[in-house]
Protein backbone atom coordinates (compact mmCIF):
# COMPACT_ATOMS: atom_id res chain seq x y z
CA UNK A 1 0.00 0.00 0.00
CA UNK A 2 2.84 2.38 0.89
CA UNK A 3 4.46 1.71 -2.50
CA UNK A 4 1.21 2.48 -4.33
CA UNK A 5 0.89 5.78 -2.47
CA UNK A 6 4.48 6.68 -3.35
CA UNK A 7 3.93 5.91 -7.05
CA UNK A 8 0.70 7.92 -6.91
CA UNK A 9 2.68 10.97 -5.82
CA UNK A 10 5.11 10.48 -8.72
CA UNK A 11 2.13 10.13 -11.07
CA UNK A 12 0.76 13.41 -9.69
CA UNK A 13 4.10 15.08 -10.46
CA UNK A 14 4.17 13.51 -13.93
CA UNK A 15 0.72 14.95 -14.62
CA UNK A 16 2.38 18.36 -14.62
CA UNK A 17 4.58 17.22 -17.49
CA UNK A 18 1.55 16.02 -19.46
CA UNK A 19 -0.11 19.40 -18.92
CA UNK A 20 3.08 21.01 -20.19
CA UNK A 21 3.03 18.96 -23.40
CA UNK A 22 -0.55 20.00 -24.16
CA UNK A 23 0.28 23.60 -23.23
CA UNK A 24 3.04 23.49 -25.85
CA UNK A 25 0.51 22.18 -28.35
CA UNK A 26 -1.85 25.08 -27.59
CA UNK A 27 0.95 27.65 -27.97
CA UNK A 28 1.87 26.17 -31.35
CA UNK A 29 -1.80 26.64 -32.34
CA UNK A 30 -1.69 30.26 -31.21
CA UNK A 31 -3.92 29.71 -28.18
CA UNK A 32 -1.73 31.14 -25.43
CA UNK A 33 -4.65 31.61 -23.02
CA UNK A 34 -5.49 27.91 -23.06
CA UNK A 35 -1.80 27.08 -22.67
CA UNK A 36 -1.56 29.26 -19.60
CA UNK A 37 -4.57 27.65 -17.96
CA UNK A 38 -2.64 24.38 -18.12
CA UNK A 39 0.57 26.05 -16.94
CA UNK A 40 -1.17 27.54 -13.91
CA UNK A 41 -2.58 24.11 -13.05
CA UNK A 42 0.93 22.69 -13.42
CA UNK A 43 2.23 25.35 -11.04
CA UNK A 44 -0.30 24.23 -8.46
CA UNK A 45 0.87 20.63 -8.87
CA UNK A 46 4.48 21.76 -8.53
CA UNK A 47 3.64 23.70 -5.37
CA UNK A 48 1.98 20.73 -3.70
CA UNK A 49 3.69 17.55 -4.90
CA UNK A 50 6.77 18.04 -2.74
CA UNK A 51 4.70 18.29 0.43
CA UNK A 52 2.85 15.11 -0.54
CA UNK A 53 6.13 13.35 -1.28
CA UNK A 54 7.55 14.24 2.13
CA UNK A 55 4.36 13.19 3.90
CA UNK A 56 4.32 9.79 2.13
CA UNK A 57 8.14 9.47 2.49
CA UNK A 58 8.53 8.76 -1.19
CA UNK A 59 12.34 8.73 -1.12
CA UNK A 60 12.28 5.92 1.45
CA UNK A 61 9.56 3.91 -0.28
CA UNK A 62 11.06 4.22 -3.78
CA UNK A 63 14.79 4.93 -3.35
CA UNK A 64 15.51 3.83 -6.94
CA UNK A 65 13.31 6.57 -8.49
CA UNK A 66 14.34 10.23 -8.16
CA UNK A 67 11.23 12.40 -7.91
CA UNK A 68 13.37 15.55 -7.66
CA UNK A 69 14.93 14.80 -11.05
CA UNK A 70 11.49 14.20 -12.55
CA UNK A 71 10.36 17.50 -11.08
CA UNK A 72 13.33 19.38 -12.57
CA UNK A 73 12.71 17.92 -16.04
CA UNK A 74 9.09 19.08 -15.92
CA UNK A 75 10.05 22.47 -14.50
CA UNK A 76 12.47 23.13 -17.34
CA UNK A 77 9.67 22.50 -19.82
CA UNK A 78 6.93 24.47 -18.08
CA UNK A 79 8.88 27.21 -16.29
CA UNK A 80 11.53 27.85 -18.93
CA UNK A 81 11.30 26.46 -22.48
CA UNK A 82 7.56 26.90 -22.94
CA UNK A 83 7.44 30.52 -21.66
CA UNK A 84 10.46 31.38 -23.79
CA UNK A 85 8.70 29.84 -26.79
CA UNK A 86 5.76 32.16 -26.04
CA UNK A 87 8.16 35.11 -25.92
CA UNK A 88 9.24 34.25 -29.46
CA UNK A 89 5.80 33.34 -30.80
CA UNK A 90 4.22 36.55 -29.51
CA UNK A 91 7.21 38.67 -30.56
CA UNK A 92 7.45 40.27 -27.12
CA UNK A 93 11.16 41.12 -27.41
CA UNK A 94 12.94 43.52 -29.80
CA UNK A 95 14.81 40.60 -31.42
CA UNK A 96 14.58 36.79 -31.03
CA UNK A 97 18.25 36.55 -29.99
CA UNK A 98 17.44 38.28 -26.68
CA UNK A 99 15.83 35.02 -25.57
CA UNK A 100 19.35 33.67 -25.11
CA UNK A 101 19.71 35.67 -21.86
CA UNK A 102 16.88 34.00 -19.91
CA UNK A 103 17.76 30.62 -21.44
CA UNK A 104 21.35 30.86 -20.16
CA UNK A 105 20.16 32.15 -16.79
CA UNK A 106 17.76 29.24 -16.38
CA UNK A 107 20.32 26.64 -17.43
CA UNK A 108 22.80 28.08 -14.95
CA UNK A 109 20.16 28.06 -12.21
CA UNK A 110 19.25 24.41 -12.81
CA UNK A 111 22.89 23.43 -13.14
CA UNK A 112 23.70 24.52 -9.59
CA UNK A 113 23.91 21.73 -7.05
CA UNK A 114 22.54 24.09 -4.39
CA UNK A 115 19.76 25.65 -6.45
CA UNK A 116 17.43 24.55 -3.64
CA UNK A 117 19.53 24.78 -0.49
CA UNK A 118 19.18 23.06 2.87
CA UNK A 119 17.84 26.24 4.50
CA UNK A 120 14.71 26.04 2.37
CA UNK A 121 15.50 28.75 -0.19
CA UNK A 122 16.11 28.96 -3.90
CA UNK A 123 19.56 30.36 -4.71
CA UNK A 124 19.40 32.82 -7.58
CA UNK A 125 16.25 33.84 -9.42
CA UNK A 126 14.17 30.62 -9.43
CA UNK A 127 13.36 30.68 -13.16
CA UNK A 128 9.75 31.78 -12.79
CA UNK A 129 9.71 32.67 -16.47
CA UNK A 130 6.15 31.44 -16.82
CA UNK A 131 5.02 34.29 -14.54
CA UNK A 132 7.27 36.90 -16.16
CA UNK A 133 6.04 36.01 -19.64
CA UNK A 134 2.40 35.82 -18.54
CA UNK A 135 2.44 39.49 -17.53
CA UNK A 136 4.33 40.51 -20.65
CA UNK A 137 1.66 38.68 -22.66
CA UNK A 138 -1.16 40.42 -20.80
CA UNK A 139 0.30 43.95 -20.55
CA UNK A 140 2.18 44.13 -23.87
CA UNK A 141 4.63 46.87 -22.81
CA UNK A 142 6.94 48.45 -25.38
CA UNK A 143 9.57 45.94 -26.43
CA UNK A 144 12.32 48.00 -24.77
CA UNK A 145 10.51 47.74 -21.41
CA UNK A 146 9.89 44.04 -22.01
CA UNK A 147 13.60 43.58 -22.64
CA UNK A 148 14.47 45.15 -19.27
CA UNK A 149 11.88 42.94 -17.54
CA UNK A 150 13.57 39.89 -19.09
CA UNK A 151 17.20 40.93 -18.61
CA UNK A 152 16.95 41.78 -14.90
CA UNK A 153 15.78 38.29 -13.79
CA UNK A 154 18.30 36.78 -16.22
CA UNK A 155 21.07 38.62 -14.36
CA UNK A 156 19.61 37.70 -10.96
CA UNK A 157 19.84 34.02 -11.97
CA UNK A 158 23.62 34.29 -11.65
CA UNK A 159 23.68 36.08 -8.29
CA UNK A 160 23.79 33.85 -5.16
CA UNK A 161 20.84 35.43 -3.36
CA UNK A 162 18.00 33.70 -1.49
CA UNK A 163 14.41 33.46 -2.74
CA UNK A 164 11.48 32.05 -0.81
CA UNK A 165 10.62 28.40 -1.36
CA UNK A 166 7.12 28.28 0.21
CA UNK A 167 6.46 24.57 -0.33
CA UNK A 168 9.68 23.57 1.44
CA UNK A 169 10.95 26.42 3.59
CA UNK A 170 9.48 27.74 6.81
CA UNK A 171 10.12 31.45 6.30
CA UNK A 172 6.86 33.33 5.63
CA UNK A 173 5.33 30.13 4.25
CA UNK A 174 1.87 30.76 5.74
CA UNK A 175 1.70 34.26 4.27
CA UNK A 176 2.98 32.96 0.94
CA UNK A 177 0.31 30.27 0.81
CA UNK A 178 -2.54 32.64 1.70
CA UNK A 179 -1.45 35.25 -0.84
CA UNK A 180 -0.53 32.63 -3.43
CA UNK A 181 -3.87 30.82 -3.22
CA UNK A 182 -5.71 34.07 -3.90
CA UNK A 183 -3.33 34.77 -6.78
CA UNK A 184 -3.96 31.36 -8.38
CA UNK A 185 -7.70 31.97 -8.31
CA UNK A 186 -7.39 35.50 -9.68
CA UNK A 187 -5.09 34.41 -12.51
CA UNK A 188 -7.43 31.62 -13.55
CA UNK A 189 -10.31 34.11 -13.59
CA UNK A 190 -8.27 36.49 -15.75
CA UNK A 191 -7.38 33.69 -18.16
CA UNK A 192 -11.07 32.91 -18.54
CA UNK A 193 -11.59 36.42 -19.95
CA UNK A 194 -10.99 36.91 -23.64
CA UNK A 195 -9.90 40.47 -22.84
CA UNK A 196 -8.85 40.58 -19.19
CA UNK A 197 -9.40 43.95 -17.45
CA UNK A 198 -6.03 45.67 -17.27
CA UNK A 199 -6.80 47.06 -13.83
CA UNK A 200 -7.34 43.56 -12.46
CA UNK A 201 -4.16 42.36 -14.19
CA UNK A 202 -2.21 45.07 -12.35
CA UNK A 203 -3.94 44.14 -9.09
CA UNK A 204 -2.88 40.52 -9.57
CA UNK A 205 0.74 41.66 -9.52
CA UNK A 206 0.43 41.93 -5.75
CA UNK A 207 1.75 38.41 -5.24
CA UNK A 208 4.81 38.46 -7.55
CA UNK A 209 5.78 41.85 -6.09
CA UNK A 210 5.30 40.62 -2.52
CA UNK A 211 7.33 37.50 -3.31
CA UNK A 212 10.28 39.51 -4.62
CA UNK A 213 10.22 42.06 -1.80
CA UNK A 214 9.94 39.31 0.83
CA UNK A 215 12.82 37.41 -0.77
CA UNK A 216 15.01 40.52 -0.90
CA UNK A 217 14.20 41.22 2.76
CA UNK A 218 15.17 37.68 3.74
CA UNK A 219 18.45 38.01 1.84
CA UNK A 220 19.16 41.36 3.54
CA UNK A 221 18.41 39.86 6.96
CA UNK A 222 20.76 36.91 6.37
CA UNK A 223 23.57 39.12 5.13
CA UNK A 224 23.19 41.49 8.08
CA UNK A 225 23.26 38.56 10.50
CA UNK A 226 26.37 37.16 8.80
CA UNK A 227 28.19 40.47 9.32
CA UNK A 228 26.99 40.99 12.90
Amino acid sequence: MAGILAWSVHAYTALGGILGIFALFFVAQGNVRAAYVLLVLQMFIDATDGMLARRVKVSERLPHFDGAMLDNVIDMLTYVWLPLFILLQEQLLPHPLWVVAPALGAMYAYGQTNMKNDEGYFIGFPSYWNIVVLYLFWLRPPTEIALIVVLVPSLLSFLPTRYLYPSKGETLWKTAWVLGTGWFGLVLWLLAQETPPQTVVYISLYFPIWYLLASFYVEYRHRRAAHA
